[in-house]
Order: C-alpha cells, then sequence, then structure tokens
C-alpha cells in the first residue's frame, strides 16, 4: 500500500481523485511479454486464416488470352530487315583481323544476336543467313577462347574459316540484293 493509502487525494480543483490500492493494472515484466507475444500469435493466426480463406473462396485467375499475332506489313518487314543487315554490318566491321582471342568476336558476336532478337519479322531468308553466320561467330568465339575440352565445357576442335566466310557471303548477297 502507498504512503497515505485511504485519505482521498484532492486534485487542484478540489475533485477527489481515485485511490488504488494493491496491484497495477498493468502486467508487469514476464505477464506483459506473455500477453503481447498471445496477441501477435493471434493476430498472425487470424491473419494466415484469412489469408487461406480468401484463398479458397476467390476464383482462380482467368487463363491469359492467346494474343493472335498479326501480320507485320511489308514496311515492318523492310524496316527490320534494314536493321538488320546495318547491324551485321556494323558487327562484322568492329571485328580485328586477324582474330587472335575470344574479346575480337564476343562483342559483335552479342551485336548480332541483339539484332536478331530485335527483329525478328525481318525477312525470313535474311534471317536465315545471319542465323547461320552466328552460328559460325559463336563456334569462332568458343574456338579462340583456347579452352581444353572438359565436362561441359566443349570448344570446337579446330575452326574453319571457309564454311564462316561462305556464311557471311551469303548475308551480305541477301542484304545486298533486299529490295531490288
Amino acid at each position: 500500500m502507498y504512503p497515505g493509502a485511504g485519505v482521498p487525494l484532492a486534485s487542484p480543483a478540489g475533485i477527489a481523485l481515485p485511490q488504488y490500492s494493491g496491484a497495477s493494472h498493468r502486467p508487469a515484466g514476464k505477464r506483459r511479454t506473455i500477453t503481447i507475444a498471445t496477441f501477435l500469435a493471434a493476430a498472425f493466426g487470424l491473419g494466415l486464416a484469412g489469408g487461406l480463406l480468401g484463398a479458397h473462396i476467390s476464383p482462380p485467375p482467368a487463363p491469359p488470352t492467346p494474343v493472335t499475332a498479326a501480320e507485320p506489313s511489308a514496311d515492318e518487314v523492310r524496316a527490320q530487315t534494314i536493321d538488320l543487315c546495318t547491324r551485321f554490318a556494323a558487327a562484322y566491321a568492329a571485328i580485328p583481323a586477324p582474330q587472335t582471342a575470344s574479346a575480337d568476336m564476343i562483342p559483335a558476336t552479342n551485336y548480332v544476336a541483339d539484332a536478331l532478337r530485335d527483329n525478328v519479322n525481318a525477312d525470313p531468308a535474311v534471317r536465315e543467313a545471319v542465323l547461320d553466320s552466328l552460328r559460325l561467330m559463336r563456334e569462332h568465339s568458343a574456338a579462340l577462347s583456347h579452352e581444353p575440352a572438359r565436362g561441359a565445357v566443349q570448344p570446337p576442335n579446330g575452326f574453319r574459316a571457309a564454311p564462316a566466310n561462305a556464311a557471311d557471303d551469303r548475308v551480305w548477297d541477301r542484304c545486298y540484293a533486299y529490295g531490288e
């Protein structure tokens, strides 16, 4: 009990204040921790139950509607073919001669791969030629790595320039003849 318990305290306005005797209404120490933990566990449990219930009540998402690809216009095919051929020419010009390391080929190889990815509606004959050239550029890059074949690393056994040059010539022929 507090000193002076039982004696009503007076406020400055002369109103009697309530007296508390004994235990505080506020839980102390361990009880407070347990009370808070119980409250948090109950809130978590109710949230989890609500989420599960909501997932079972709500309808499943609708399947995506298939997108029908419109046939590209002749102007779009032409623009993409021009972009693909121009980017192939730029990449080809960036390759040093002679090539002695993978680093000589990889920037151009990546540039051509990006051009193919960006120009899916380019003329199919031009795309086919560029794809073949790109395949051989990648093979050349792998051969120039000078890595021994081991595990999943399998560079080609010697790179022959003649097939790569022939593939490049097919690209040039198709790009130069396009639209004539």
